[in-house]
Parts: structure tokens; sequence; C-alpha cells
């Protein structure tokens, strides 16, 4: 994982600490600029990753708190997932923010 990537996981890390109401404003720019780091990097496990958040961006912009939840917690799954093969330095914050996203959509769920 690039520096630069890092970097963009401290940030969506840091934004989601602070509850989805808080990571809210800056939710659209930060989906759609991991959307096109995911997609750049040319795996498939992380390709579809990008689509979940495509999904998880039309949620947000149709207001539709059930399919927001069920969307998170795909990727929480995915992100998870993908700690189990991420390098050492990325590794423990993908499952940081896996499991930030999962804890997420339960909050939703209400």
């Amino acid at each position: 994982m690039s520096d630069s990537s890092t970097t963009q996981l401290d940030a969506t890390i840091q934004a989601l600490s602070g509850g989805l109401s808080g990571a809210a404003p800056a939710a659209s720019g930060n989906i759609t600029s991991w959307i096109s780091t995911l997609n750049g990097a040319g795996s498939p496990a992380l390709s579809a990753i990008a689509s979940e958040l495509e999904n998880l961006q039309t949620a947000i912009s149709s207001g539709d708190g059930s399919q927001i939840s069920q969307s998170l917690q795909t990727l929480g799954e995915h992100t998870t997932k993908a700690a189990a093969s991420a390098t050492p330095d990325a590794s423990a914050k993908l499952e940081q923010l896996g499991q930030t996203l999962s804890s997420a959509a339960t909050s939703l769920k209400g």
C-alpha cells in the first residue's frame, strides 16, 4: 500500500471515529476518492469494494437508511477480509476500518 493510500486510510478512520453524522459532510468526496484508488489497484477484490462504495454513495444520495446500513455492513466485511492480505502497515488499519464500518451499520439498524 502506498503512503498516500495509508494517509487516505488514516483520514477515513479519523472521519468515522466521530460517528456517521460527523463523517457525513466529507463522505461524498472521500467515497469518490476511494473508488478511484481501489479501481486503480487492479485487484478484483478491491474492485468489489469500489463497486460497493458506489452503492453506498447512491444510498446516501437517496437517503435510504436501510440501504446505507446494508452497504456499510458489506463494506465492513470486505474491508476486514482485505486486511488479511494487506501489507503489515495497512493490515491493522484495514481491520480497524472494517470493524468501524460494521459498527456503523449496526448503529443504523438501531
